[in-house]
């Protein structure tokens, strides 16, 4: 038990800065397309004039914004879900509700690797043919760097539902105190 205990720090003390920057990143990105838009529709009504290439830009970019800002929304617990049974069985049955949380989020980390396992294969064909999307000759834009984009958000999210299957697997056992914040904090060992 103390390896997973072991691999549960590690694996926060990595992934949470991973996610935080992701998410950083994401935020920046979607003020970017914010001014993009508003630049476009401004040039289309004020000299006849849009940017080239606005939808084509839009339209990946939220795909990657979401796949950025998912790892992130999942480790502070923002993901919707309805929690009155669970808050119940976490009042009156703890370790059942750790026990439910791990399968969910085992099944979440195995949705993630599915989505990764189906999605590697499109990123490498993608990058050896230079996929993109647009216009020849007026506008082009290859995908790899979202598709890249999608894939690494899509390892962290895996990455952080099995470190919560971890935590909860450690709570179903009685073992979870040992990893509370305090205790990260004030000793780097445990």
């Amino acid at each position: 038990m103390n390896l997973i205990v072991l691999v549960h720090t590690a694996s926060t003390r990595v992934l949470g800065p991973a996610a935080t920057s992701m998410a950083v990143v994401g935020a920046a990105w979607i003020f970017a397309i914010m001014v993009l838009i508003n630049l476009d529709v401004f040039g289309r009504f004020l000299i006849s004039k849009p940017i080239d290439g606005v939808p084509e830009t839009v339209s990946l970019s939220i795909v990657g914004i979401v796949f950025m800002q998912l790892a992130n929304t999942l480790r502070q617990e923002r993901f919707i879900r309805s929690d009155i049974l669970m808050g119940r069985l976490r009042r009156d049955r703890p370790r059942l509700a750790y026990a439910l949380d791990a399968v969910f989020h085992l099944l979440g980390a195995v949705m993630f690797v599915l989505i990764a396992v189906y999605l590697f294969p499109k990123f490498l064909l993608a990058y050896e043919r230079g996929t993109y999307v647009g216009n020849f000759g007026r506008f082009t834009m290859v995908i790899w760097p979202i598709l890249l984009t999608i894939l690494v958000g899509t390892v962290l999210t895996f990455a952080q539902y099995l470190t919560f299957a971890l935590r909860d697997v450690l709570g179903a056992f009685d073992r979870l105190p040992s990893l509370s914040d305090d205790q990260e904090r004030s000793d780097p060992a445990t």
